[in-house]
């Protein structure tokens, strides 16, 4: 089949039902797309050189569009024409290949595996960002075989003593999985970019120690986020609520649609493209959960038959949560959270035991007839000389509540609760049970305490007062 290779006549070749189908250009000789059963499509150059046929592959689409791949298909055959050789002059690259060449093999072969799913995802960016500043400290010209472990380590350190330790640590796991993807051949070449025996650099580079960020929210915190919610109008609390009710990520709720919900009986069955693991996730819902999601659909079909009824177009998303572009999901949920954390902070010190910090609230209440924000509060407090605790706003990234500890609180509760590192795991879409240990380490404080008390109610009261009391009857 020969057509014109263009943008329209890429997005209109028919997918075959298995293996693969070629279209030849009918103007560039040897130029073709090429159109696989998984419905990936990709350019392609075959020439002849010395009576041998040979293929260059120019890239896949949409990475490389109609129109650039055209180009380099121009470019290449002007070459063949004087004599060159393309896969000869690709393998001479590809043994000489630099630290920019082994950055865009990573865009290009490890990036579109990560749970973005497109160059506006916030990881795709940030992902970028590290990529460049790789390539800053060890030079995008130098060669991949020439980086050694000294390297790596100057880099590690040089970031860390700009102030940034946990950055340092992230840098440094791109750079590794940037190099152990150089000691690999890449699809269409025999031979890898750095000798195995060189191995990969980064090995053995000791990481910063951390502290994990976040924090664990108490009963009486989560009655406050549970309170502020109630105040905040749309679909994103909504939203907030999903993942206070299952653990899941922020992302999953975002993303999630109502054929996820119908798949299988109070079930939410998340499709791989949409988890962390890239795996489908069967959670199963708990009556909470249900009677959210329940409601929500009841709001839904209301909304759609209103729509009828006023004859109006019927615009019914796909997605749980909608927004505000139609056909969208919901893009942010930033809003809504720096309501909950301001709304949520004052009425924690509203119902403070501390008569001083209570007293700042009401004051004010009364004083402006209305809710007063946590910045008038702190004014407030700083006229009165009291001192008020952080609530939920944070002074450090430590303390700082973010809405992902909704979902370490969902799984520590589980394992202060006494359930088991598997089932916390499969609450939380975990595949193995490392990334669920974490878990059984930070427990929120109250069912802690309780342990603990119920612990020293045996001792003391097997010992009597005299534990306490210093031996004093």
């Amino acid at each position: 089949m020969a057509a014109s290779i263009n943008e329209d006549t890429v997005k209109s070749a028919a997918i075959p039902a298995a293996g693969s189908t070629t279209v030849w250009d009918d103007k560039i000789t040897g130029f073709g797309l090429r159109i696989h059963s998984s419905g990936s499509r990709s350019f392609f150059l075959n020439y002849r050189v010395n009576g041998r046929e040979k293929r260059h592959s120019i890239g896949k689409w949409p990475d490389w569009s109609a129109a650039r791949a055209r180009i380099r298909a121009k470019e290449l055959r002007q070459h063949i024409d004087k004599g060159s050789d393309p896969a000869k002059d690709k393998r001479e690259r590809r043994e000489a290949a630099t630290v920019q060449d082994l950055i865009d093999r990573y865009i290009s072969d490890h990036l579109p595996k990560l749970s973005c799913k497109d160059e506006d995802d916030s990881r795709h960016k940030d992902t970028k960002r590290m990529l460049a500043e790789i390539g800053k400290h060890l030079g995008v010209h130098t060669l991949v075989r020439d980086i050694h472990g000294g390297d790596i380590q100057a880099m590690h350190r040089a970031i860390t003593e700009s102030g940034r330790p946990v950055r340092a640590n992230r840098i440094m796991s791109v750079c590794s999985k940037m190099f152990s993807l150089s000691l690999v051949p890449k699809a269409g070449e025999n031979k890898p970019w750095r000798n195995a025996v060189d191995g990969n650099p980064c090995k053995g580079i000791e990481k910063n120690p951390e502290e994990e960020a976040g924090r664990l929210y108490s009963q009486a915190e989560l009655w406050a986020i549970a309170t502020a919610l109630g105040e905040y109008p749309g679909v994103a609390a909504d939203c907030v609520r999903l993942i206070m009710v299952t653990g899941c990520r922020p992302i999953e709720a975002m993303r999630a649609k109502w054929t996820e919900f119908d798949v299988e009986p109070q079930t939410w069955v998340k499709p791989s493209a949409h988890t962390k693991q890239r795996k489908t996730h069967h959670l199963p819902l708990s009556p909470p959960a249900i009677e959210l999601i329940e409601r929500l659909r009841a709001e839904r079909t209301k909304a759609a038959a209103r729509r009828r009824a006023e004859g109006g177009e019927q615009l019914d998303s796909p997605y749980v949560f909608p927004g505000d572009v139609p056909g969208e999901h919901i893009a942010a949920l930033w809003h809504v959270w720096h309501h909950v954390r301001d709304r949520g902070t004052v009425l924690l010190w509203a119902g403070s035991d501390d008569d001083g910090v209570a007293s700042v609230v009401a004051d004010l209440r009364a004083a402006l007839q209305r809710e007063p924000t946590a910045a008038e509060c702190l004014g407030g407090a700083a006229a009165a000389g009291v001192a008020m605790p952080i609530g939920l706003l944070g002074k450090t990234k430590e303390t700082q509540s973010r809405l992902y500890d909704c979902r370490h609180t969902f799984a520590s509760l589980g394992a202060g609760g006494g359930l088991s590192l598997p089932i916390i795991g499969r609450l939380l879409g975990h595949t193995t049970a490392r990334s669920s240990q974490r878990y059984a380490r930070h427990l929120a404080d109250d069912p802690v305490r309780a342990a603990a008390t119920k612990i020293t109610d045996t001792i003391t009261g097997a010992t009597g007062s005299r534990l306490i009391s210093g031996g004093e009857s």
